[in-house]
């Protein structure tokens, strides 16, 4: 009885690990939104709209919304310029931009997303202000949603803006 009581324990410390890793990363602070919903509060907020294009396969964008997303400056940035929406590159989810009903896959494809994962920025009214494809450090990602959000990019590089810190 011992013997088997110590199976038990044994595999259910192996598989313990592979339980934890296999559970969703939960980012605190703010939390993505829909599209329809961060194009609405976005004037009244006065806040930019920051997509995330990912698809679940893809293991930089795992290691974004892991490591990088979940970062206190990260988190700061885009609670301070941003409504976060993710956009699954393969997804069936109805989004609805301006109006215009489509899945997340065809807005994807509307956005001409080449890469995951890829974040765009729009402006409050939704316009695309630019992109950034592939995996970025936390450092860099928060020195860009920082850039991009205060409006700094208007009027100086992104090397000027990092430089100047």
């Amino acid at each position: 009885m011992k013997r088997i009581s110590l199976y038990i324990i044994t595999i259910i410390l192996l598989l313990f690990p592979s339980f934890v890793l296999a559970q969703d990363v939960s980012v605190p602070g703010p939390q993505p939104i829909s599209l329809e919903r961060a194009l609405k509060l976005a004037p009244d907020e006065g806040k930019k709209i920051l997509i995330d294009v990912f698809a679940t396969w893809c293991p930089y964008c795992k290691r974004m919304h892991s490591e990088v997303y979940p970062s206190d400056a990260v988190q700061e940035a885009i609670s301070k310029y941003f409504l976060w929406v993710k956009i699954d590159v393969e997804s069936d989810a109805t989004v609805n931009y301006h109006g215009e009903e489509m899945t997340e896959a065809q807005f994807a494809q509307a956005l001409e997303n080449q890469n995951v994962p890829t974040v765009y920025f729009l402006n409050d009214e939704g316009a695309i202000i630019g992109s950034q494809p592939g995996y970025l450090e936390e450092a860099v990602f928060s020195n860009l949603l920082n850039f991009v959000g205060s409006d700094a990019y208007l009027d100086q590089s992104f090397k000027e803006y990092t430089e100047g810190e």
